[in-house]
C-alpha cells in the first residue's frame, strides 16, 4: 500500500509540478484545520464576530494561537508567489465568514483575518526574496565561468 501511495504521489508531482502540489496540499491543510468542527467548549455563542482589535505580533514567538494563525499561512503565500495565485489572499476572509455562517461551533475572530493575511504576505515576501537571491547567485555563477 505504501508503494502504491508513493507511485501515485510521484505521478501527481509529475503531472502538477512541485509548486502546484505544494499549493494544493497547503490549501487543503488550512481548510481542514480551520473548517473542522470545534469541540462544544469552543462553541460560537455570539451573534457576531469577535472584534478585539488586532495587536500585531511582529515576531510571532513563542508559538501560541495567534502565531499559529500567522505561520499557517506562510507556506500558502510562499507557494502562491511563483504560481501567481495571489487571489488566495482573500482566503482568510472567506474562512472567517464560513466559521461564522456554517454550524461548525467555531469562533469568528477579525484578528484571525489580520494574522492570516500577515502570514500570507510574509510567505510571499520570503518566496520573492528567495527567488531574487537565487537569480543573483545564478548570474554571479555564470560570470565566473
Amino acid at each position: 500500500m505504501v508503494v502504491a501511495l508513493v507511485v501515485v504521489a510521484f505521478g501527481v508531482v509529475k503531472k502538477l509540478g512541485l509548486r502546484e502540489l505544494g499549493l494544493l496540499v497547503t490549501l487543503a491543510t488550512i481548510l481542514v484545520i480551520t473548517l473542522a468542527p470545534a469541540p462544544a467548549v469552543f462553541a460560537n455563542d455570539t451573534d457576531h464576530c469577535i472584534n478585539g482589535g488586532w495587536q500585531p505580533t511582529w515576531i510571532p514567538w513563542p508559538i501560541n494561537g495567534r502565531s499559529l494563525n500567522v505561520w499557517m499561512f506562510v507556506p500558502l503565500g510562499a507557494f502562491a508567489a511563483p504560481t501567481k495565485q495571489r487571489w488566495l489572499i482573500l482566503l482568510p476572509v472567506a474562512i472567517e465568514a464560513a466559521q461564522r455562517l456554517l454550524p461548525l461551533s467555531r469562533f469568528c475572530d477579525t484578528r484571525d483575518v489580520a494574522d492570516n493575511v500577515y502570514g500570507f504576505v510574509l510567505g510571499l515576501a520570503l518566496a520573492t526574496l528567495a527567488r531574487y537571491l537565487g537569480e543573483q547567485h545564478r548570474r554571479r555563477h555564470r560570470r565566473i565561468q
